[in-house]
Parts: C-alpha cells; structure tokens; sequence
C-alpha cells in the first residue's frame, strides 16, 4: 500500500482559557492515524490556540483530504 493511503483524524477534546496572566489559551486535542480501516490511538496533545491554528493549517495543506478535524467544542 502506498504512503497516500494513511488517514489521520484529529479530535479537539477541549479548548482552556489562560488561568495566569500571560499565558494564551490552549486546546487539547487526541490523534488517530493508520489505515483507513484500522486508525490506532497515536496521542494526545495541548498547544497555545496559536500554535494550534498554524499546526492544523499546515497538517491541512499537507496532507489536504487524508485528515479529519473534529471540534467537540462547537456542539455545546
């Protein structure tokens, strides 16, 4: 199978407003990866709001339809 053929899907589980002063906001999200059949659980991670907008805009423009963004923060 050929490299194209991975799938990555990425779930915001949270997005956290600064609690100290000076700090950004920070969103934390899990990542699958793998075939399109079989994804398995590749982590978890939190970033700044910043370090997320430019993570996710250049995991987009990479790798364009082979990634899924999901944001459990939009349906409360």
């Amino acid at each position: 199978m050929a490299d194209d053929e991975y799938r990555y899907r990425i779930t915001i589980l949270g997005r956290y407003p600064a609690r100290m002063k000076g700090n950004e906001p920070a969103v934390t999200f899990n990542g699958l990866a793998g075939r399109p059949n079989h994804l398995t659980y590749a982590g978890t991670l939190t970033m700044t709001d910043d370090e997320w907008k430019t993570f996710s805009e250049a995991l987009r423009k990479t790798l364009g339809d082979a990634i899924e963004v999901e944001d459990h923060t939009l349906h409360h």
